[in-house]
Parts: structure tokens; sequence; C-alpha cells
């Protein structure tokens, strides 16, 4: 019998050698310069044990070898490492990496270089272009050996993922405290009239506080936000990190803050990202924790209800005027407050071109654009000037029907100085007959509203202390007056913020 041969295909396997961790490179053979990096997240006291600790180790490390020459170390305290812009030491070290000022980095591990992916391969991938190594002493690998690349991008996203799991972590511990009120989860940024204890509780810095106060009266006596910072700046007057340069959101966020009634809303802001610590304002994207009486007050609740009101009618006030400022920045505590009866435009000081009249400064309704018109039935006037937005519409209904249908303010001028004219005489009006307006005063703080309330009787008690006036002092006007009409005869209507009226011919 025929012996039979069955053919069975040849198989090869490759052996590839082992490659060390450490890569190919043998300093050895001659003496580097190497620095190391170090890098803590937080500057509390465990963290900064670690710091001096490491810092002192990787001196003591490269000293005692003698193929390394000792040239430096970089280290960023209390810094986290997901954002590399605020990292100064690291930054630095890559500039001088850049300049050849050294051959090697060591590192305790790829979590202490950063733990946002892209920035490290980045950097990483950067000096190993320039050919510069990077000793990772907890991985036990440098960046120079083979397959680096691979092994980096898996360490540094795997490092990046517990960052984001630490972050949430930490998220979800602070809306716990939030929810239970814990007011020591209160951010301990410094803000004005405070400080914290010891034991994190809020306690009331007294010197600050009396800023405070000054700054709620002030408010509500009639000043805008920007002639109190300017104030606040012109007397040196500290804030809460020991700055003497106020300004208008200084001043708001103190009158807007609940924290100064002895109130606390949680998460009113959250970050965005947790790689780039961006915040922003909580518009219903998380919950919000409101907790009352979390801390000893400086503004009593009903002056800060009082500020908030003010800010609502101030609001009103401007969209009712288009107005963008409340007060202007000069010294004239009548200009924004003058408004034409007929179609309630702002009056605007303007200057004669008669021949004869020298340049007369008088105050116009600023809706008066000099051109005449003509209705149906003959008769004179002048139409409001539109907003660009509507002139398109408008030419198109004046093209289907060209007589206007509507009349508006004519030429009406005042002087300049009498808005202060009939200001002086509508108070001394109201001085030397106030019995009669007792009665009207009393029913404003029985029915009115706080904030109407509140003026009636600082109206009441300022009749009384200051009595008949030759001239209108600035703090007087600001903290009396809400606005003054112009009727069609010149007649001025002096309008306090009490709500009461007194018209006034000043010609």
């Amino acid at each position: 019998m025929k012996k039979v041969e069955i053919s069975v295909p040849k198989k090869i396997s490759v052996l590839y050698p082992l490659q060390s961790i450490a890569g190919p490179t043998d300093y050895k053979k001659k003496t580097i310069r190497v620095v190391a990096y170090c890098r803590v997240s937080t500057g509390s006291e465990v963290q900064l044990v670690s710091y001096r600790a490491q810092v002192k180790y990787y001196e003591s490390y490269i000293r005692e070898r003698p193929e390394y020459i000792f040239s430096g170390i970089y280290a960023d305290e209390g810094i986290s490492g997901t954002d590399l812009n605020k990292r100064d030491e690291f930054k630095q070290m890559m500039q001088d990496a850049r300049d050849r000022k050294f051959d090697m980095i060591i590192t305790k591990s790829l979590s202490r270089f950063g733990r946002n992916t892209l920035d490290c391969l980045n950097c990483l991938r950067e000096l190993k272009s320039l050919g510069i190594d990077v000793f990772f002493e907890s991985e036990n690998f440098r960046l120079l050996g083979t397959n680096s690349e691979l092994l980096i991008s898996l360490m540094s996203a795997f490092h990046q993922a517990e960052s984001e799991n630490l972050s949430e972590n930490i998220k979800w511990g602070l809306h716990k405290k939030y929810a239970a009120g814990h007011i020591r989860s209160i951010p301990s940024g410094k803000f004005l009239g405070y400080d914290k204890d010891k034991h994190g509780d809020l306690v009331i810095n007294e010197d600050q506080a009396e800023l405070v106060k000054r700054i709620y009266q002030e408010f509500l006596d009639g000043y805008s936000p920007y002639h109190i910072a300017k104030r606040f700046t012109n007397e040196s007057l500290l804030m809460a990190y020991g700055g003497k340069q106020w300004c208008v959101s200084h001043i708001t966020k103190v009158l807007k803050n609940e924290k100064f009634k002895g109130d606390t809303m949680f998460q009113k802001t959250f970050n965005t990202c947790y790689l780039t610590k961006k915040r922003a304002k909580n518009k219903g994207e998380l919950n919000k924790y409101y907790l009352e009486n979390s801390h000893p007050a400086i503004i009593d609740k009903e002056t800060w209800e009082l500020v908030q009101m003010e800010f609502a009618r101030r609001d009103e006030f401007l969209k009712a005027h288009n107005f963008k400022n409340y007060h202007s920045q000069g010294l004239n505590p009548f200009e924004n407050k003058i408004f034409c009866g007929t179609c309630g435009s702002a009056f605007c000081r303007y200057e004669s071109k008669r021949v004869g009249e020298d340049n007369r400064p008088y105050l116009r309704c600023k809706s008066f654009n000099g051109r005449k018109w003509t209705d149906i039935e003959g008769r004179m006037f002048t139409p409001k000037p539109l907003h660009r937005k509507s002139r398109e519409a408008y030419n198109i209904n004046r093209r289907k029907d060209p007589l206007p249908r509507q009349m508006y303010c004519t030429d009406i001028q005042i002087d300049v100085d009498s808005p202060e004219t009939a200001f002086i005489t509508a108070w001394n009006y109201m001085v030397e007959n106030k019995v009669s307006f007792e009665d009207e005063w009393k029913s404003i703080v029985e029915w009115g509203d706080k904030l109407l309330a509140y003026r009636a009787k600082e109206l009441m008690r300022l009749v009384e202390e200051v009595g008949l006036i030759e001239e209108a002092a600035y703090e007087l006007v600001i903290k009396t007056l809400s606005h003054m009409e112009v009727g069609v005869d010149g007649e001025i209507n002096v309008i306090f913020f009490s709500g009461i009226g007194l018209e006034v011919v000043t010609k």
C-alpha cells in the first residue's frame, strides 16, 4: 500500500523583541541638563506639605546622579492641572525648553503634567520635536521611548476622565450642601461687609458694613451707582479686596446681593466646563436654593426691598422715555427729567440761531424738527420723528395716504433757568401750605406701596426740616423730584416722588 503524505500549510510566528519602557536613550554616556516639574492642585495644608516634599525630593534626586546637571525646579502651587493658561511655571518651563536651557524633565506622573488630554499631548509633542525627554516616575517611561505617544494618549485620557469624575463628585456634594442649607458652603471669595471666621461662618466687618449702609442710603437718596462709585473713589475708600477704584458694577452688586439682608441664594452661577472653569449665570440650568436668615444682616429686609423697588422704578422710567442712563454724569439735577406734556419726548438744550439773540440757550422738545405739515383741514403742525426701523413702513403708508393723520407737539420753548424756578416755587408752596398736604401725604403712607409710602414720609420730613429755599440744592432735587412735564403754554408740572404734582407758570 502506497504511503500518502498530507500537506499542511506552514505557519510562521514573528517574535518581536520586548521594548524597554524606559526607552532606547542611554544617558550614561554623557552628562545632561535636567529639571523637575512639580504641581499640587489645592492650597490645603496637606497638599502644601506634598508640594514642599516634591521640590526637595527632586532637587536631591537630580544632584545625587553624576550623569545629571541640576538645572532648576519648576513648581506650580495650588493650581489645577486642567487649565494650562493658569500654570505660570509650566509655561515658563516650555519657553525655556524652546530656548534649549535643559535636556530632560522629570515629573512625578502624567497627571502632574496635565489632566487635559489635548493640551498635554500638544506640549509633549512639542518637547519631543525639540529633542527634550520627559521622564514620568510613577509610570516609569520616557517621552523619547518607543510607542510613547500611544501610552501617553491612553494615560492622559484616563487622567482627564478621572478629573471629570472628580468634578462631578464635587458638584454632587455641593448640591447636597446647598439643599441642606449648609452656610459654610458659601463661596469663600471675599465680599464687602463680611469676613469668615475660623469655623467658616460669616461675620460682619464693622468698618465695611458702614460703607454698605451708606451705599444703600445714597441710592435711596437719588444717587446713581455711577455717582456713588465716583464719590467713593474720590474719597479713597477701600474695597473688599483693598482696591480704591470703584466702578458701577461694584455698587450694583452690593445693592442687589441678598446676602446683605441676611439671606443666601445658592448656585446663582455655575461652572460650564470643568476644564476651562468658565462660570455662567444660572438661568434655570440648575436648581437654586434660597436660605433665609443664614447669617447676620447688615441691611434690614425692608430697606433691601425698597432698593429693589427703586431699581424697578428706574428701569420703567428708562423704558418709558427711551433713555439709556437714569442720571447724567454732570451736576445738573434737572437733566433727563424734563419732558414734553404733549408727546412725552425729553426736553433738550439748544442755542438760538436767530439774529440778535447771541446764541441764547433754551430748552425745547427734541421731537420738533422744524418742518411744517398741513392736515386735511389746513391746520399746521409738526409730526413726531420716526425711529429708523419704522421709516420704511411709514413711507409705504404715506404713498397710500399722503396726508398725515396724527397731530404732535409744536415748537414749545422754555428758558434754561425755568426748571429751577419751577422747583423752588413748587417746594416753597408745599412748605407754606404743608397743613393742607398732610391728609394727602398720610393717605399715601397708608394706602400706597412701600416705595411710595417711604417717599411720602421722606417728603414730609424734608419739608419740615429744610423749610423755604432760595435755590435748588442738588441733593434736595435728586432726593425728591421725579420729573417735570411742560405744557402747551409753557407751564411746568412739577411731579415729586410721592406722586404729588404742582403746576407752575414760569412766564
